[in-house]
């Protein structure tokens, strides 16, 4: 018995808006209801692989002809209500091919859209860049805005169609050739801003990077080098001569994995109300030869999570003083480059005062990819020593290890070792982390046949010559 027909046209309409656009016209096959239904899509998603004929080795350009003419039959023939969700993903070649897409863009746009996600390659070596019009920038009713690949964006030429995104609460801007003058006028008409990713490709001045940030601004994330699999937030791949931030006070989760101590440093001293703060692998190769006196502290974060490439105590314990009201420390140890030991200059020393946050607020650490070093059972002995409301030590070392570690004294009679992985959590992280994997992947393939294209062009060249 046919059920879900039975349901009204609002669910079904929103049971097909989590579906990619070709996958849920599939549906038509069902009835002439469903052919109706696919006709008052508000949220369209369009992704050429679905469109690749797999039984020829070079479909590329026969996907993109299928693509865009279906995308132009469904947006000539799309009825009221009108599209609030508008995704896009294509590598493009040719020169009208932009022309193309920007006509989807235009003819998207309206006081209803919501969400426009533009995934963007260009198939050459000329560095062409796709122009997003600037109607984009003016869509009073755009919630989230993700822009990632060859594209660029121009300022308004009059000040009648100039930046207004006063509902604007996500911007995204992955490998987006754009100037900082552009960008920072850009986040000062984004009033409402939550989640800022900066991921530029352009040329800095001299001066280096002065943004003010929006002041609803919650959350941030900032990366030297990009990677997908990070929660939101704010991101920038730009290596900046210098920095001038401000209106940081509010954030209250930032992801910082940069290689520059003073620039690590610009951003902690802009923390007010922090709860949680996760420092990349880039940041464990200069800060922690930082002076302590320099690091700021962190009177209200509650989680805080390293990536380190060795067992670096000192390190850990510098920041730990830091944070006194801390209950969750994360370590994360980096297996591409670890070291086994730190060195001689950094072996353990005996704290001289027990961190605050050691002995009345710290419930759980987390040790992931664990290696063993020549310091960390004396670590292990003072945090469990000290740790007088530690609840949980979660680590996975050999059976040797672990009962070596499971008969030091506690302090806690509430504190348990765990010694096994979660997999129940593996599982969760794998797959939050598959979409973002799929994103990487398909830009290093785009990558490799724009290399591969150049070379033979290339080869062909100098053969001419000759």
């Amino acid at each position: 018995m046919d059920r879900i027909s039975d349901l009204p046209d609002c669910i079904l309409l929103h049971i097909l808006s989590f579906l990619p656009t070709k996958t849920a016209f599939f549906t038509t096959v069902l009835s002439r209801r469903w052919t109706h239904l696919c006709h008052h899509l508000q949220h369209l998603e369009f992704n050429q692989i679905q469109f690749l004929n797999r039984n020829r080795i070079r479909s590329g350009f026969g996907s993109r002809e299928r693509l865009f003419a279906i995308v132009n039959w469904i947006l000539s023939r799309h009825r009221v209500p009108p599209i609030r969700t508008f995704r896009l993903t294509c590598c493009l070649d040719q020169f009208h091919e932009f022309t193309t897409v920007q006509g989807f863009i235009r003819e998207v746009l309206g006081p209803n859209l919501q969400e426009l996600d533009l995934q963007l390659s260009i198939f050459d070596f000329f560095d062409r860049k796709v122009v997003i019009p600037n109607g984009v920038f003016s869509c009073a009713s755009l919630v989230t805005l993700r822009l990632s690949g060859d594209i660029t964006f121009l300022s308004p030429s009059s000040p009648w169609c100039g930046y207004h995104l006063p509902s604007l609460k996500t911007l995204e801007m992955h490998d987006v050739a754009a100037s900082i003058d552009d960008v920072a006028e850009l986040l000062s008409h984004c009033t409402a801003l939550e989640t800022l990713i900066l991921d530029l490709n352009c040329r800095v001045s001299e001066v280096g990077l002065r943004i003010h940030f929006p002041l609803s601004l919650k959350k941030l994330n900032f990366r030297s080098d990009f990677d997908p699999l990070r929660r939101t937030g704010i991101e920038c791949r730009q290596q900046f001569p210098s920095i001038c931030v401000s209106n940081l006070h509010n954030v209250e989760e930032a992801t910082i994995n940069v290689a520059s101590r003073g620039f690590v440093l610009k951003f902690l001293v802009e923390f007010r109300w922090l709860r949680s703060l996760v420092l990349g692998n880039l940041v464990f190769t200069c800060l922690p030869q930082a002076p302590p006196d320099l690091i700021p502290e962190f009177t209200s974060l509650h989680r805080l999570e390293l990536a380190v490439g060795c067992f670096d105590t000192r390190y850990i314990m510098n920041m730990l003083e830091k944070c006194p009201m801390l209950k969750v420390l994360v370590i994360v140890f980096i297996t591409d480059f670890v070291n086994k030991d730190p060195h001689p200059s950094r072996r353990w020393e005996h704290p001289v005062k027990v961190p605050t946050c050691l002995a009345s607020h710290l419930k759980v650490i987390k040790i992931k990819g664990y290696f063993e070093s020549r310091d960390d059972r004396e670590f292990f002995a003072y945090v469990l020593q000290h740790g007088l409301v530690l609840e949980s030590l979660d680590i996975q070392v050999d059976r040797a290890r672990a009962k070596e570690l499971s008969l030091l004294p506690r302090s806690s009679k509430a504190c348990q070792i765990n010694f096994c992985r979660n997999q129940e959590k593996e599982e969760e992280e794998k797959e939050k982390e598959a979409s973002s994997r799929a994103r990487q992947q398909w830009r290093q393939q785009w990558q490799h046949l724009r290399t591969t294209r150049k070379n033979t062009i290339g080869t062909v060249t100098k053969n001419l010559n000759l």
